[in-house]
């Protein structure tokens, strides 16, 4: 199911975070240039990219490269989460003003262990 997440994109530092504004992050952890924030109930709250135009590189906005200018014209965000049993999908759809999708999916492993970024 897509969630809207509000958004803040820092031009200066190319960072990117998405936010659900209706849940509080609890834990995060870190994988390299992407944060990721979970409420009390284990569930994503925030994500955080670090580096954005490096991480949406190479991916095609109808003929557009994504760059930091690009990012600057984020318009609307959808996230989809989807569950598998060793990873996690993450599906970004970012709508831009000049009214373009891009859709971006992640996969995340799935932590077996218990990890003290989330043990409350």
């Amino acid at each position: 199911m897509l969630r809207k997440f509000n958004f803040d994109y820092d031009f200066e530092n190319d960072s990117l975070f998405l936010f659900d504004p209706k849940s509080k992050s609890k834990a995060s952890i870190e994988l390299d240039d992407f944060i990721i924030d979970f409420n009390k109930h284990k569930e994503i709250s925030g994500i955080e990219l670090l580096n954005a135009s490096s991480f949406f590189k190479g991916l095609d906005l109808e003929g557009q490269t994504i760059d930091k200018q690009i990012l600057k014209e984020i318009q609307d965000c959808k996230i989809e989460i989807i569950p598998k049993s060793n990873f996690i999908v993450i599906k970004f759809l970012l709508l831009f003003k000049s009214k373009k999708l891009l859709t971006a999916p992640v996969f995340i492993p799935t932590i077996n262990e218990p990890s003290p970024a989330v043990a409350y």
